[in-house]
């Protein structure tokens, strides 16, 4: 039980210690700053490259969706640089400090395992969000331009502290069982690769083998008597046909982390984008969101439906698609495995250690 308290303790003056070695070890040199300062830049150039021919030729009346789009561009573009910054540097932090001998002067210190783990992970959050700090002056103005809410920049910005958080433990787990600083580098970005890359495509190769022979009324115009001030006749037809279940691979998108974003955005009903001419309330996140859920859900008779609704006999009664969030399943998977991650990392560093592999450094 001693050892237990030993090990979970946590002051905060350890963890701000731990988190300020890590800082100034991990990110002393120039070369991070010019890093940073060059992708503020490029952001602002996005930013002013796409709003000013819009703002030339049509003025400020037309300036609304486009802002809106360049935001969604903007924090997909934060997303990516966070999931190639993050694994870098919290997937070799532990290891590489045991490679460097420095490590253990920690563990035989006053500090406990859990300050030890949680301070590299506060520093791994720091650099991770710092993309995502410098991105707020071109996005904070495209966001007042679109009008996007501020409750939907805040779900933006908070997915991505969460994701943030949750790749930068896995990579500690990572690092933790690990003997080298590479191979948890490479593994952090092959679980990144993983479910960014290949779970959709995974997905998407399910409807080769995810069919299944159902009975389907179809309901389409009847051209042969079409009227066009009574837009046509809504007839049925009966048929077996091969329906897709691409329903059933969608547990592979939940921890995808494009998807969770964009399960932040509003919720948008399809028809609206064929009758909105200007589309001023879609985005890239938005429009994203709408068709994963479109093409991701359970069969419904209402997909069957090819006439318009003021059509004769046009079915009333079909009621509408259910639609599952997968945003919900997505933060409880990545929950479960970044404190699965931190707890292994915790237990890896507490003394006395019974098994190192061969060839590791203790100091």
């Amino acid at each position: 039980m001693a050892l237990m308290n030993g090990t979970f303790s946590l002051r905060p003056r350890g963890l701000w210690l731990v988190t300020s070695l890590e800082l100034r070890q991990r990110v002393r040199s120039v070369r991070w700053y010019v890093a940073l300062g060059t992708w503020t830049l490029v952001l602002l150039g996005i930013g002013v490259m796409a709003l000013a021919p819009v703002l030339y030729t049509s003025g400020w009346g037309s300036i609304a969706p486009v802002a809106r789009v360049m935001f969604s561009l903007h924090m997909l573009l934060v997303l990516f640089a966070m999931l190639l910054v993050t694994p870098a540097l919290s997937a070799g932090s532990i290891n590489g400090d045991r490679s460097a001998g420095t490590l253990a002067t920690l563990q035989a210190s006053l500090l406990s395992p859990l300050e030890i783990v949680l301070g590299k992970l506060l520093a791994g959050l720091v650099t991770g969000l710092a993309f995502l700090v410098l991105a707020m002056p071109s996005a904070l103005p495209l966001a007042v331009l679109g009008d996007v809410g501020i409750l939907y920049f805040t779900r933006v910005v908070a997915m991505i502290c969460f994701l943030t958080v949750c790749v930068a433990a896995i990579g500690l787990g990572l690092s933790a069982i690990t003997q080298r600083q590479l191979g948890s580098v490479v593994l952090a970005y092959v679980l990144v690769v993983g479910v960014t890359v290949v779970g959709p495509i995974l997905w998407g190769t399910s409807l080769t083998v995810l069919q299944q022979e159902r009975e389907v009324t179809t309901y389409s115009i009847d051209y042969s008597n079409y009227d066009t001030n009574t837009h046509g006749v809504c007839i049925t037809e009966t048929d077996t046909v091969n329906v897709l279940r691409m329903d059933l691979a969608q547990p592979v998108l939940w921890p995808n982390p494009v998807i969770m974003l964009a399960e932040t955005a509003p919720t948008q009903e399809l028809e609206t984008l064929w009758q909105d001419t200007d589309a001023s309330g879609f985005d890239v996140l938005s429009l994203l969101k709408v068709g994963m859920r479109e093409v991701s859900s359970p069969p419904h008779p209402s997909d069957y439906v090819f006439c318009p609704p003021d059509a004769q006999d046009y079915p009333e009664d079909l009621g509408t698609p259910m639609q599952i969030p997968m945003w919900p399943m997505g933060v409880a998977i990545w929950a479960i495995a970044a404190l699965g991650s931190l707890l292994l990392a915790v237990f890896r560093l507490a003394v006395p250690i019974k098994r190192l592999g061969k060839g590791t450094r203790i100091a």
